[in-house]
């Protein structure tokens, strides 16, 4: 009797533990967001064939130019970031892992904003001194594709740079943007959750 009791009971644990794995890949499948973004990084006429391969599932792109000092750190200009930051995929990390979206940046106006790991009043560009202000550990995208960081400046600060442009573009797509990246033509690249 207590032996078919057990069995039973071992029976509907079996039965439960299935069912919730089931629902559980059932809820991924149904409600799990794929990124619908992407950043692409690269010439005028790299950026430009990815537009023309990516026409018909594109919903809307911004694009504009940048300037990346060894790979490692970015200058952008203001209204660039804040129009990123419209597309909520500006975001800041916090000290434990979690990330937080960026709805407003610090003004670039008076003086850069240098946002990167490490909290900074001056940074080394091209072998000058610039004095910044810090603005915290914000990254653009999911992840952080520039190690050293961002500095955000005003328009007339952005033209006094004398080291090399690339373009920058941000595609939103209307499919799943893992599937489109091997469509494009770029230096680098970044899948991005796009609102």
């Amino acid at each position: 009797m207590k032996k078919g009791i057990i069995i039973t009971v071992v029976t509907v644990i079996i039965i439960g533990i299935a069912a919730a794995g089931a629902f559980f890949v059932t809820f991924n499948g149904l409600f799990h967001r794929e990124a619908k973004g992407l950043i692409l990084y690269g010439s005028d006429k790299q950026l430009s064939e990815s537009k023309k391969i990516q026409a018909k599932n594109i919903k809307n792109s911004y694009e504009t130019k940048v300037k990346i000092i060894d790979k490692d750190l970015m200058i952008i200009r203001e209204k660039d970031m804040n129009e990123f930051c419209k597309h909520q995929i500006v975001n800041e990390l916090k000290d434990d892992g979690q990330s937080e979206v960026v709805s407003q940046i610090k003004s670039a106006k008076e003086t850069p904003v240098y946002y990167g790991k490490d909290s900074k009043t001056t940074i080394d560009i091209a072998g000058k001194k610039l004095k910044v202000t810090s603005g915290g550990d914000v990254i653009i995208g999911n992840g952080r594709i520039f190690n050293k960081g961002y500095v955000v400046v005003s328009d007339s600060a952005y033209k006094e740079f004398k080291v090399n442009e690339s373009g920058m573009m941000l595609l939103k797509l209307k499919k799943a943007a893992d599937k489109e990246i091997t469509n494009c033509n770029y230096e680098q690249v970044q899948l991005v959750d796009i609102k």
